[in-house]
């Protein structure tokens, strides 16, 4: 769980640490954005630099080793930021913080920009064949390093449990038997559903157009799991279709994956539910659960449920 303390370090003091850690003269340190981890940039004379700052109490830094060894695999042959050394040799450094000690990774500045509306199919068609290199890619990946998987106890089990005290009774009873049938639906399929290293957030939010085509970043949610799980978001949309057709090109997927998406799918917002009831607010506040963004997990599990049940 998140820790109840939150701080942000200062950018100057910050920098200085970084430039002495990475035996970079770092000129600026900016933060982009903040929420379950900090993104900041950095400027040297040599170029960009971008540094993320782990939150206490998440994945130990030898999971973040996984997660920076799949990068170094996938750079081999797929348009993914590089990670950049400590002066020690590490890929991983630890900042103490008032939470805890907070890992971090510093990686190589990705000129691009990101995806825009109107999408269109042909944008589609090459975020299909992207990820399915990056699925062809990761299925030749292996660590020393352990990681925590992304299954039905971690993503489904677990998550249901936290958030049980914070449901009406008819949320609990429906979310409850959301989760039996997709276990059962699960089963039937358990055998031909493909099961690797997923991306874990397929969106073009982590996407960047360059002058090379489209580059994929951002693999703090990667894990092995069900192979499905990726396909959950872009399902969802109009170009799923076109998507699909870019994703053949350059890898299989079964149509045991393709009739996991919506039981999968449940699965997702339920481990949604559990950031917006408990961790979000953990972070920004209470309020946060007034946004609104649990109300649409629940109405869109409601209509899983006409569904499934």
């Amino acid at each position: 769980m998140i820790p109840t303390l939150r701080s942000l370090p200062e950018p100057l003091a910050l920098r200085n640490h970084l430039a002495g850690v990475y035996d970079l003269p770092f000129t600026t340190c900016t933060l982009l954005r903040s929420l379950v981890n900090d993104v900041y940039e950095l400027a040297a004379p040599d170029g960009r630099y971008v540094l993320k700052l782990y939150r206490a109490g998440g994945w130990e830094p030898a999971e973040i080793l996984w997660e920076t060894g799949l990068s170094a695999h996938l750079a081999a042959g797929l348009p993914v930021p590089r990670v950049h050394l400590l002066a020690d040799g590490n890929e991983v450094g630890v900042l103490d913080s008032a939470e805890g000690q907070r890992p971090f990774v510093l990686s190589e500045f990705v000129t691009g920009t990101k995806p825009r509306p109107p999408f269109t199919d042909d944008l589609y068609s090459g975020f299909g064949r992207l990820v399915a290199r990056f699925h062809a890619a990761a299925d030749t990946f292996s660590s020393p390093n352990p990681r925590r998987p992304s299954d039905l106890h971690r993503r489904l089990d677990e998550p249901l449990a936290q958030i049980r005290p914070f449901l009406a009774a008819a949320e609990e009873n429906l979310l409850l038997d959301l989760a039996d049938a997709v276990r059962n639906n699960l089963a039937q399929y358990s055998e031909q559903l493909s099961w690797g290293v997923c991306h874990g957030d397929v969106s073009l939010d982590n996407v960047l157009i360059t002058d090379d085509g489209l580059a994929l970043h951002d693999f703090d949610l990667s894990a092995e799991g069900y192979r499905a799980a990726d396909f959950t978001g872009v399902a969802a949309t109009p170009h799923w279709p076109a998507f699909l057709r870019g994703y053949r090109e350059h890898h299989p997927i079964t149509e045991a994956d393709l009739a996991a998406i919506p039981l999968l799918s449940v699965v997702g917002r339920i481990f949604n539910l559990r950031f917006h009831l408990i961790d979000k607010p953990l972070i920004r506040g209470t309020e946060s659960r007034g946004e609104g963004w649990a109300d649409e997990e629940l109405t869109a599990l409601r209509r899983a449920a006409d569904e499934l049940l």
